[in-house]
């Protein structure tokens, strides 16, 4: 019988010592990724998803996602390879690039602007914003060149019509602001901009509704990098693309609900129900990075600094990765038709 149970033993444990080198057998294939993300935003779930889900492990990567407060600091964390990809404004890319980084951004994570300029209930139309404060995140980020481009939509220059413009901190930070009157308008995404509406306050432009070309949020990364590692770089587009298939699939609503809470730091599912509309309402099914809405990107910050206006949209826009994935039909594969 001892003999029976010792041999039994040293199969069990020989199992367990082969179980456990093919796993870490496996866990040592698995390709480091670090990617940044500068803010927490539900454009960002079909990298939560392809996270959680662990479509990246399926493509062989060991993505390592981390958040950091603040495009810039992104884009010098990429530019000193201290990350491999960035989830960026190009608002914040551009300035690097035109001082000789080799940056490509080649998908596009949200291609239009997810503000609003919401203003004091006496204002009413545009005009009413001449001589006022309007307040946006840090100077050169996404909120702040949607303010510019709100009010050359709407016929009004900041400097000409004394429209001072304010870093006031997030979208929370920017209603406090407007309910205490230290500001007579904001930039105000989705949820802060519904919330204000339903307290009376007026919507003066809607910048996804207008249909105006911008490019909000890229992946970004190195072009030494990319070519240096280009099926790591095929292989995380797929797993993103994956991604974005699992977000826009119904059947999957309440898990990306889920994924959504936990990345937002929400007290539950339900209270992402609106973060998850505004990902179904405004991620492409096919996220190619606009060549319209970066050269949008590129007049803007050109004001601040005039190096931006070399560099030419298509030249700094890398659409060959989903280009390959297109040809291919691996769209069609994951999409399944939903």
């Amino acid at each position: 019988m001892t003999h029976k149970l010792t041999k039994v033993g040293f199969l069990a444990l020989s199992l367990m010592l082969v179980t456990g080198t093919s796993s870490l057998a496996q866990s040592q294939k698995l390709q480091q990724i670090k990617i940044a993300v500068s803010t927490a935003t539900p454009h960002n779930t079909p990298l939560w998803v392809a996270k959680d889900k662990r479509i990246f492990d399926k493509y062989g990567i060991d993505a390592q996602t981390i958040f950091v407060m603040g495009g810039a600091l992104v884009s010098q964390m990429l530019a000193a390879g201290e990350i491999q990809i960035a989830a960026n404004a190009p608002a914040a890319l551009v300035s690097l690039i035109a001082a000789g980084e080799n940056i490509a951004m080649f998908l596009g994570i949200s291609n239009t602007s997810p503000f609003a300029l919401i203003a004091q209930p006496s204002i009413k139309k545009a005009a009413d914003l001449r001589n006022k404060r309007l307040g946006t995140a840090r100077f050169g980020g996404s909120s702040h060149v949607s303010a510019l481009i709100a009010l050359d939509h709407l016929g009004l220059d900041a400097k000409r019509d004394n429209i001072i413009l304010m870093q006031t901190g997030l979208d929370p930070e920017r209603m406090a602001a407007l309910e205490q009157k230290g500001l007579d308008a904001a930039m105000l995404q989705r949820l802060a901009t519904k919330t204000m509406l339903a307290k009376g306050y007026s919507e003066i432009l809607n910048l996804s509704r207008a249909k105006i070309p911008y490019q909000n949020t890229v992946l970004a990364a190195r072009r030494d990098y990319m070519s240096s590692n280009a099926k790591l770089i095929d292989a995380f587009t797929r797993a993103v693309v994956e991604g974005y298939a699992y977000v826009f699939n119904k059947e999957n609503k309440q898990s990306v609900k889920e994924i959504i809470a936990k990345n937002l730091r929400l007290p539950n599912a339900d209270a992402a129900e609106e973060f998850y509309l505004e990902a179904q309402e405004e991620l492409d099914r096919k996220p190619y990075p606009t060549i319209e809405g970066t050269r949008t990107v590129l007049k803007f910050v050109a004001e601040r600094n005039p190096k931006v206006a070399s560099i030419k949209a298509e030249e700094i826009v890398d659409l060959s990765w989903l280009k390959k994935l297109d040809d291919e039909g691996f769209f069609d594969k994951v999409y399944r038709g939903k």
